[in-house]
This record gives C-alpha cells, structure tokens and sequence, in this order.
C-alpha cells in the first residue's frame, strides 16, 4: 500500500486500484542510492524518472505519465536571473545523477554543486549558500509546499520543452511494463488534471514586459485623444439633434414591444387551457386505473404516466407563471411543507430522464437540515425541478448531484443552501449571461440538440428572489455546472418537534443495523442518517462480510442484528438471491428483518419482492424520511412489501352511502366519468348536467338533496358563470365549486363575483378533489365498514337493553380514554412494563362491557406480552393495538353523534 505523498503516489494509487498490484516503497535512501541499487535489481522499479539513452541501456520505460518542464529555483528577491544564459559562471545546484546533472554538463560555462538530495539542495538556495537550483516542476513544488522554505521562487525556461516522468522497471520484467501501461491508459483527463492541481502552486516571477508595453500603448492612445478631442466636440454637437429623434423612435419601439409582450403573455396563458383540460384526464384515468386490481409493475408504470403528466403540467405552469411574473401577479403561498416530501417529489420525476441518459444521482442531505418548514413548497419543488431537468438534460455522461446544507440558523429561522450540480457540456461566461433571459437557451444550437423553450431558468430566478433568495452559476466548458440557491425558510416548530420526536424515540436505540451497500459514499450517507435516527449501525460493502456478521450475531454475547438494510447491486448475485442464502443458512438462527434498496428504474424487483424474504423495498437514491418511515413499518406497525401508499382522509370502502349528492355540470364526457367514478369511491351520487341550463333544471328539480355544485366554466348554450349565477340566487348556501382548466389572472375574482365558493385548477389531484368534496359535504353520517369493531347489539345487550344508558357508558368511555394512547406510550418507552399491564387491564374490563369484544380479546394477549417483557414483541403487539383502538374511537364517536 502507498504511504507517501505527491504526485507520483497518487498515479501509484491509481494503479493499485486498476490493477491490483501492491508497490512497497523503499524510504530514506538518495537519488544515487536508489539508482545504484536499481542498477543491481535490489530495487526492481523506479517510481518517477526521466528517459534519457544511458537509462535506456538498463532499463524499460514505461509511457509518460506527467510531463514537467526544467525550472530554475532562486531566492525571491533575486532579480537577475531570467534565464539559462544567466547562469554563465555562476554555481549552480543539481542533484547527483539526475537528467538536470547530465542536461547542465551541455552547459560548460555553468559551474555545478552537486547534491544528493533536492531537499538540500534547495535549503541551500534559500539560505543563500547557493545561487540556483535547475530541477523539475513537480518535484520542486512537493518539497516547497511541505516545507519551511517560504523564500523561493521558480523561473521556467525551454518553454517549448516538455520532460516526461515515467515509471523504470528493470529489463528482465516486460510483463509489468505492460500491465502499468494499460493501467496508465485508463487514468481519465479529469484524474491526471485533478492530480496536477492539487501538487502545483508556485509562485513564479511576474513578466512586466507586456505590462509595460500596455502603458506606453494607453500613454500613444492618451496623446492622440488629446489631439482629436476638439474634433469631437463639434461632431457631438451635430448629434445631439439625431439622438433626441433617435429616442424618440426608441419610445415608439417600446410601447409596441410592451404591447407585443403583453399579447404574447396571454396567448401563452390561453394557450395552456387547452393543453389542461385533455391532461386532466389523463390524470384522472391513471388515479382510476390504480384503483384497480394490478400488479405493483404496472402501479410503478402509472405512477410513470402520472409523474410524466405533472412534469408536463409544470412546463405549462412555467407559462402561466411567466405571463404571472411580467404582469407583477406572481405571488407565494405560505403553508406548513415536508423538505423531505418536496425532494421525493422531484427525484420521482426526473428519476425517468435521469435512467433514460444512463448518468448517476446523488442525494446529499444534511442531517442538521429539519424537515419541516413555513413556506411554499410547491414553488420551491418548481425550484428544484427545473434545475434538476436542466441539469440532467445536458449530461450525457458522469452524474448529477442534489445537496442541500444548512449554512446557518438564527433562531427558528434556517439558511438553507440547495446545490445542483452536474458533469454536462457546461457554459462560458457569454453563456451564462444568457442564461437567465426567457426564451433564450445559453447557445442557439441548444433548443436543435436538447430542446426546451429556455424559460424555465427565468422563472427559477424570479422565484428565488421572490422568496428573498439568491441563485449562483458556476460553469466550465466541458466540464460541468453548479447551481446554488440560496434561500432562508422558518421551520414549522410543532410539526418539526413530532417530527424529532419521533426521531429520538427510545425504541429505535435497540435496533442494532447492518448496511450492505457497494458505494462507499452512499454507505456513509446511509450511515448519517442512521445516526440522526438514534440507531446503531454496522457498515460493510462485502457479501462475505454481512454474513459473517450476521452468524456472529447468534453466538452468546454477541451483538444481534434486527434489521439488514441491502443494496440490491452490493451482492454478486442480486440482492434478493442474497435474501435467500440468509434465510436458508442455518448458522444464521435469527434473522434480521432485510429492508431492500432498489435502483432507479427497476420497478418490476417490487413484483419479486413478495416472492423472496425480504420485508420491505424502497426506491434509490434514499430520502432520510422515506428510510425513517420504512423502519417505522417494519418495528412499529405491521411490514408491508413495496410502495407505500399515502394514508387518505377518507377511506374508500364499498356499501358507504351519503345522503347529499353531488351536481355536476360539465361538458366534457372523460371528465364527467373521472369526476363520477372519484365522488363514488367515498359514496357520493352524481347527478350530471353537460351545459349550464341544464344544470339549472337539475338542481330545481334535486335541490334537496344536492349539497354540493360542481361548476365547469367554459360550456355550451350557458355557461358555468350564468349557471352559477342563477344557482346562487335559488340557494344561498349551497358550495358551488368551480372546475375549469382557465387559470388566466382575474379568473377566481370573477368566480367568486358569480357566486362560486372555490376554485379547483384542472388537472386536479384526485386526492385532493376527494378530500375538498367531502370537506364541502361536511358529511359525517356516511356508515362504517360492516364489520365495526363496536358490537352495538351487544354492547346494548349488556346494557339490558336501555338505549340511553349505553349512549352515557358511550361518552364517558371516550372521556376516559382520550388520553389512554399518550399515557400506555409513555410507559412503554420508560419500559414500566407493569404500569402498561395495569392500563390495559382496565382497558379490557370496560371495553367488554361496551361490545368491543375484539379490543377485550386483543388486551388479553397484550397483557401476556407485558408480563414476558420482549421489547421487540412489546412494540409489535403496541402498534397493531394503537390502530384498533383509534379506530375504535372514532367509531363510538361516530355512534354517539349519530
């Protein structure tokens, strides 16, 4: 293993790497030491030297791996040396046997002090014993740098020379020759620049001759001013008359310009009507479909066309925002958002264009980042999103990285600093001048290679300084960009300190974990993460490794591992074949529930995770909240295999019935069905009108039962406004919502003027509409799911059969436990095993007597738990009985209100 430093280990780390090999490096010995014992092969292969034909006759060269150029090395303050030609007759230090030595014996007049070592060589210059020193650049700058010789500086001459270093291997060892060669091929551009950089800083002697022949140019230019400036003094005069009717002109060119933009910007913005309302059903048809029996292959590619379908709804966003930021109406809503969320819903949708150019993402996430904020989530995701497409769309090879780092914090307030960057084309400073003007792409043969309209960049910028931030552009031709936005957010303090709670939950210290991941970085981001969590954690990237650690774990006193987190790539043969060989390994008695990370674009693994041992699978790259809720599912609640859903607000069952109905009046016969089908999964009836007319005759005729309107805008023979209008005037509390894909500015004040109540933007999020037309609803009498965990008929029973008695038991249950779950919590995480059995004794005697004969049945194996005190047991039996006895609640709630 390579334990030096400089330009010559880094190549030879390089090549350990490519090929395997081990060099062990000889210490403490000179040049002519080394050469000496190179020539006896007591010393097989020299690391770094110069071919000249006498080196030849012994050794053989491999290809030039860094070239350098002869410099001469002199104390600061000398002045008089520029060149070779000025060390005619001076003393000038060499090392002993190197190219320079046999270079400066060309050089009669030049007399020489020979060293065995440049290291004294140059502490002989610098204390002024020497005069000079000729020796090579790279090794020159190494000794400078790591030392105290802070007097020097370097002059290079023969600028038309470049030496190469290359590595000697005796005569006798062809073979290694070979493999350093094809190993020296593989090193990139990148690699050998990144080296370089990081070894050469030296100062060298500023060349004052174009400084001053620039002088005596400006003082010829100032003279020849001086003659003509009368000249120009009475051709300024003529001209003044021409520039007044030049602005003139100019103001004209204005106003028509601004009127021109002004048409532009609402043709845009009506434009995007029409593309709004055909992705409305697209969407809508997508949400049905999933509601249907598939398989998780087929959810994963829905969930394609939908991501595909919002990628597309931002693009006209971007329209309608830009048309927003020219008119000054472009404005923020502050709401409570989720970081966490924000990140997952970007990675989702350029995760496809990301897989589709074959180049990586990385995700990095400070771990002092919270998660939630005050602000406007959904502008910040534009944000995110539009740089992250950018970013991926000009890299054709290499990675894109998303970071965000907290730069400081000032009380509840959090600098936050979002960095997208990527190893694309990138720009040049005339590029980036262009970058941020709307409808321009950095160079006019962009939109012919990538495509986009080069708005995007412009709406990013005005939003960034909406929110009061700051964007910056860092970019190198063929190399890569950096974006870097900056922006300050307040946190959300309650729904933050949940959130920690959570985090510093006592439960996750026991849950000692294994990390099989193959990237080292990501291992250590995992890790990170982890930690933050409060969990223990093992790291390996070897198969044979996590094994081990896994059969150690069964012997006595030794660490037991709960959970596995597996990369699917880490192992050789997949990670679920991996999955396999655990649970059939018999040395292996217990074994950790195995949390899958699958790849980018590797939708069907989630189809064969029910097939194999693995308790849970989560998408790549890992989001620290969608790894926390993951091991939530696994030791807090029961494990589900794949995607999770989002838990809904209102459930969707079969039998449920409302008793008000929904009046649609729409045009449209793909929306009518999405709008019909959605309101059924919550048990709505629709009554469905195609024109506003008709929707007046509907409701005349329905107006008792409908308890909510659900207004499109743009119809034949009346419109949505009139209908509206006339509805309004029937009924003055019926909602009315209006539905429409025109979102052009005055629209919701002109809704509003009309006697609507809201305002639904097509397309809409099909969740989102469930939850609004419930919430208008204001239904509660919508029936239970046939099996109810309360028994009524019993519960009366036990009651003998009075009715009010059992509505007061009712009540003052509820009353008595609203705090049941906070209180059996608190003990279960102080471990007070006995006051857990006490509570949920009680529990059991007064759940009997109400009919809820399975909550009686679940305390009783609650209790037996308690008294064995299995931790893991414990919160298994604690998270299955949290949910029914919720559901309880709300059921006996729902009763008694009944």
């Amino acid at each position: 293993m390579v334990n030096i430093k400089g330009i010559t280990a880094d190549y030879l780390a390089l090549l350990e790497d490519r090929t395997g090999l081990t060099f062990k490096v000889r210490k403490n010995l000179t040049w002519p030491e080394t050469y000496d014992k190179a020539l006896s092969h007591e010393i097989p292969m020299l690391s770094a030297i110069s071919r000249t034909k006498d080196r030849e006759q012994y050794f053989i060269f491999s290809k030039a791996y860094y070239h350098f150029k002869r410099v001469i090395v002199t104390r600061t303050d000398e002045k008089g040396i520029q060149g070779i030609e000025d060390l005619s007759g001076s003393l000038v230090a060499v090392q002993k046997g190197s190219s320079h030595h046999s270079y400066l014996l060309g050089f009669p007049d030049i007399n020489l002090s020979l060293y065995d070592a440049v290291e004294d060589a140059l502490t002989a210059v610098a204390n002024g014993t020497e005069a000079a020193f000729v020796g090579n650049l790279a090794t020159t700058n190494f000794l400078i740098q790591n030392s105290a010789l802070t007097n020097l500086k370097f002059t290079a001459f023969e600028a038309d020379k470049n030496l190469g270093i290359h590595f000697a291997v005796r005569k006798d060892w062809p073979v290694l020759i070979g493999i350093l060669n094809k190993a020296l091929d593989t090193i990139t551009d990148e690699e050998r620049m990144e080296i370089a950089s990081r070894w050469i800083s030296v100062s060298s002697e500023p060349d004052f001759g174009p400084f001053l022949r620039i002088i005596a140019l400006i003082g010829a230019t100032a003279l020849i001013i001086l003659g003509v400036s009368f000249y120009w003094i009475l051709k300024l005069k003529r001209e003044v008359k021409h520039r007044e009717e030049t602005q003139m002109e100019l103001e004209a060119a204005k106003m028509e310009a601004e009127e021109a933009n002004d048409f532009k910007s609402s043709f845009l913005a009506r434009m995007s009507h029409e593309v709004r309302t055909p992705l409305n059903a697209i969407v809508g048809m997508s949400y049905l479909l999933r509601k249907t029996e598939i398989t998780l292959t087929q959810r994963t590619y829905i969930d394609r066309i939908t991501q595909a379908s919002n990628n597309m709804l931002s693009i006209i966003n971007d329209i309608l925002d830009y048309a927003k930021i020219e008119k000054g109406k472009a404005e923020l809503e502050i709401t409570s958002f989720s970081l966490d969320q924000v990140i997952q819903n970007v990675i989702s949708i350029v995760s496809y264009k990301i897989d589709e150019q074959g180049i990586g993402l990385r995700l990095i996430k400070d771990s002092k980042v919270p998660n939630w904020f005050l602000g406007d989530g959904k502008r910040l995701e534009q944000i995110l999103l539009n740089l992250m497409n950018n970013a991926s769309k000009f890299t054709q090879k290499g990675e894109v990285l998303l970071e965000i780092r907290l730069l400081a914090r000032e009380g509840s307030k959090y600098h936050l600093c979002f960095t997208v960057e990527d190893t694309g084309i990138g720009m040049n400073d005339t590029q980036i001048s262009r970058l941020f003007v709307p409808f321009t792409q950095a160079d006019s043969t962009i939109t012919r290679r990538f495509g986009g309209s080069g708005l995007g960049l412009s709406i990013v910028k005005h939003l960034v300084e909406l929110m009061h931030g700051t964007i910056e552009v860092y970019s190198t031709e063929n190399e890569g960009s950096t974006f870097s936005v900056k922006i300050t957010l307040p946190v959300d303090e309650e729904r933050q300190d949940q959130y920690s709670r959570r985090l510093s939950s006592s439960q996750f210290k026991d849950i000692r974990t294994l990390v099989l991941e193959k990237n080292g970085a990501s291992m250590n981001l995992i890790e990170s993460y982890l930690r933050s969590f409060g969990m223990q954690c093992e790291l390996t990237t070897s198969e044979k490794s996590a094994l081990s650690i896994l059969e150690n774990g069964a012997k006595p006193f030794a660490g037991q591992i709960h959970l596995l987190i597996l990369d699917y790539d880490a192992p050789k043969n997949g990670g679920l074949q991996f999955a396999k060989e655990i649970y059939e390994n018999s040395r292996i008695t217990v074994k950790p529930k195995i949390l899958l990370l699958v790849p980018m674009m590797r939708e069907e693994l989630f189809d064969e995770v029910k097939n194999n041992p693995v308790h849970l699978a989560i998408g790549k790259p890992i989001i620290p909240s969608v790894l926390l809720d993951g091991i939530v599912d696994l030791f807090e609640a029961k494990a589900t295999t794949g995607i999770h859903e989002e838990v809904q607000l209102y459930q969707e069952k079969e039998g449920i019935k409302m008793r008000k109905s929904v009046l649609l009046v729409e045009d449209n016969k793909t929306n009518q069905l999405i709008a019909k089908s959605l309101l059924s999964r919550i048990g709505v009836d629709t009554i469905v009108a195609s024109d506003g007319l008709q929707g007046v005759d509907l409701f005349k005729e329905h107006q008792k039962t409908i308890g909510l309107v659900l207004m499109d805008l743009h119809m034949p023979v009346m419109n949505g406004f009139e209908s509206a209008e006339i509805i309004r005037a029937l009924d003055k509390e019926v909602p009315i919502v209006a539905m429409t894909a025109d979102v052009v500015l005055g629209v919701k004040e002109k809704c509003k003027a009309h006697g609507m109540n809201h305002f639904i933007s097509k397309p809409f999020d099909p969740d989102d509409f469930i939850c609004q037309a419930a919430a208008f609803l204001d239904e509660k009498e919508r029936s239970f799911q046939r099996n109810m965990l309360l028994d009524v008929p019993s519960g009366l029973r036990s009651m003998g059969g009075n009715e009010l008695l059992y509505l007061e038991v009712l009540r003052e249950y509820l009353k008595e436990n609203q705090e049941f779950l906070s209180e059996l919590d608190r003990v279960i995480k102080s471990r007070a095993y006995e006051d857990a059995e006490h509570l949920i004794h009680k529990l059991k005697s007064s759940s009997g007597s109400i009919g809820a004969k399975e909550i009686y049945d679940y305390c009783v194996k609650f209790q037996k738990v308690l008294q064995d005190g299995k931790d893991m047991d414990i919160l298994m039996y604690k998270s299955d009985f949290t949910g029914l006895f919720q559901r309880l609640l709300v059921e006996i709630q729902y009763y008694v209100e009944k």
